[in-house]
C-alpha cells in the first residue's frame, strides 16, 4: 500500500494512533523529569521519503536524530528530528531551565535528548500496538547530530530502507511558557502500513 493513496478515514485512524502516542509520552514524559511536560496534538502528513530533509530546512539543515529499526509483526524505522537549537531548547525545557541556557550538549544532555526521543518513540509504537493488537517495539536506538540528508542517508544504507514514504508525526514539547517543535517519522517496510490498517479494520 502507498500510503499517498489512503483514504481520509485510514488518516484518521492514524490521527488517532498519534493522538494517543502523545498523550501517553506527555505522561511518561513528566514521570521522567518529574514536573509537567506537555506535547501538542500531533498533526499526521504522509510525504515522500526524499522529502524528510526538508521538514526541518532542506539537507544541508544540521538536525538532531534518534534512530531505532522496528522489531516483531511489522519492520521499517522510525525516525526523531529536531533542529540543532531546538534540540537545545528541549535538553531545558526537559529540566526546567530558561530557554537559551544550554548552549552546547556534553554527554549528559545528548542522553537527555535520546531519553525523551526514546518516550516519544516507545509511545508511538505502543499506541501502534494496542489499537492494532500487533507485537511491535524498537531496536536500541542511536543519536546523531548530523545535516539532514546525510542523516537520511545513513539511515537508508544502515536498514536497506525499503519504504518510500513516511508518515510524519510532527509535535512540540510543551510546559507552562514554551514550545520546542519535533518531528516523528514513521518509516514502514512496504506492506506493514497496510497490515496496520488491516489490523485498525481500515484495510
Amino acid at each position: 500500500m502507498r500510503p499517498q493513496a489512503l483514504t481520509e478515514l485510514q488518516l484518521d485512524a492514524l490521527r488517532e494512533v498519534g493522538s494517543i502516542g502523545a498523550g501517553h509520552a506527555a505522561t511518561a514524559l513528566s514521570q521522567l523529569v518529574d514536573r509537567p511536560v506537555g506535547l501538542q496534538v500531533p498533526t499526521i502528513e504522509v510525504i515522500d521519503l526524499s522529502a524528510v530533509p526538508y521538514v526541518f530546512g532542506g539537507p544541508a539543515q544540521v538536525v538532531c536524530a534518534v534512530y531505532a529499526r522496528l522489531l516483531g509483526d511489522i519492520g521499517g524505522g522510525i525516525l526523531f528530528l529536531a533542529t540543532e537549537e531546538a534540540a537545545l531548547s528541549l535538553v531545558d525545557l526537559l529540566r526546567g531551565h530558561e530557554i537559551g541556557t544550554t548552549k552546547l550538549l556534553d554527554v549528559d544532555e545528548e542522553d537527555m535528548l535520546l531519553r525523551g526521543a526514546s518516550v516519544l518513540t516507545s509511545a508511538y509504537l505502543a499506541a501502534i500496538a494496542r489499537m492494532a493488537d500487533l507485537n511491535v517495539v524498537s531496536a536500541a536506538p542511536a543519536l546523531a547530530f548530523d545535516m539532514a540528508g546525510a542523516i537520511l542517508a545513513a539511515v537508508a544504507t544502515e536498514v536497506d530502507m525499503l519504504a518510500e514514504q513516511a508518515v510524519l508525526v510532527r509535535t512540540a514539547f510543551l510546559d507552562e511558557n514554551n514550545s520546542v517543535d519535533a518531528a516523528l517519522f514513521f518509516l514502514p517496510d512496504p506492506g506493514s502500513l497496510a497490515t496496520i490498517l488491516g489490523r485498525l479494520g481500515m484495510a
